[in-house]
């Protein structure tokens, strides 16, 4: 039997606007290891600016040490749909140090509003 062919249909004009697509899911990773470089000093913390607001960045600021730093384990808690907590564990060459953000959607990006760097 020939293979059918069939019309296309137009599609409908008078449908009511459909809702933009969701924000993407938030990436940790897209926070924590440019934060890690900036902390060992690899890289600038001025680069950090788009993502962390002037408070953070200025903790973060104050927190390089120039020494190797790595990222130990991390636990995300999403608070809501618009903002997440993110806490976890920074290892220097000599010891280990705790850290606190808070992490919030502004528009269709999410910035990191709040950190804390633990003694």
């Amino acid at each position: 039997m020939p293979p059918q062919l069939r019309a296309l249909t137009a599609p409908n004009r008078g449908a009511a606007p459909t809702e933009p697509p969701p924000p993407p899911p938030l990436d940790a990773r897209h926070f924590l290891f440019p934060l890690v470089e900036a902390l060992s000093g690899r890289r600038p913390p001025r680069q950090l600016s788009e993502t962390f607001t002037p408070t953070a960045l200025t903790t973060v600021t104050k927190a390089v040490s120039r020494t190797r730093t790595r990222l130990g384990r991390y636990r995300l808690c999403h608070v809501s749909p618009e903002a997440a907590e993110l806490a976890g564990t920074l290892h220097l060459p000599t010891k280990v140090r705790a850290f606190a953000a808070r992490v919030e959607r502004r528009g269709s990006r999410w910035h990191c509003t709040e950190f804390h760097l633990l003694p």
